[in-house]
């Protein structure tokens, strides 16, 4: 499996369980405020025992799934070999969690789309509310942000800011951690990155 599509797998399985066995969070759905943007981005890079991988995080357009409403929140992760990879989450409301996604559509290069409405049901608890460390200015992407550090358990602490567009994240400790690199609105979100 290459490294890309093992930071894929280890991402969705993440983002599938906010509270994994009821005692920690995970870094993509983390419960804080989404900064929603039109044509927003941001572009992470996550570091794991294969490398670097870099990953971007897109705010896509309204829709609508079983009669409720809701805005698609995009990941995108160049594979090599197969190209870019996407996974499209309908979230409704104004935070990430499990309960907020209305479907998971899976989109692979030379495949049709699959959607997934049920891709979260095993994990339909609330995250927990996380403990506030710290608040203040950071530099990042040559940007000076305004950013807040939240505690949660098992050691995970993540960097949220409102001028980040989707996420908000800036940096995720843990288990999978990731940290922004880039992020704006508007443009291509992978200008400059290298093809694997």
């Amino acid at each position: 499996m290459s490294r890309a599509w093992a930071v894929l797998v280890v991402l969705l399985c993440l983002l599938a369980s906010p509270v994994r066995a009821q005692e920690g969070s995970t870094a993509g759905m983390l419960g804080l405020p989404l900064v929603i943007r039109e044509g927003g981005w941001a572009r992470y890079v996550t570091e794991s025992s294969t490398g670097p991988t870099q990953l971007v995080f897109k705010v896509g357009a309204r829709g609508k799934y079983g009669g409720r409403s809701g805005r698609w929140l995009i990941l995108e992760v160049e594979v090599p070999s197969t190209g870019r990879v996407a996974l499209h989450f309908l979230v409704e409301g104004e935070r990430f969690t499990a309960d907020k996604v209305l479907l998971l559509r899976t989109v692979v290069p030379g495949q049709a789309p699959r959607d997934s409405p049920d891709a979260f049901a095993g994990a339909k608890k609330p995250p927990r509310q996380p403990r506030l460390l710290r608040q203040g200015t950071e530099t990042v992407a040559g940007r000076k942000l305004d950013v807040t550090e939240y505690s949660y358990p098992e050691g995970l602490t993540a960097e949220w800011s409102p001028s980040v567009p989707v996420l908000g994240l800036v940096r995720v400790s843990g288990p999978q951690p990731f940290q922004l690199i880039a992020f704006g609105v508007g443009g291509d979100p992978w200008k400059g990155v290298a093809q694997p």
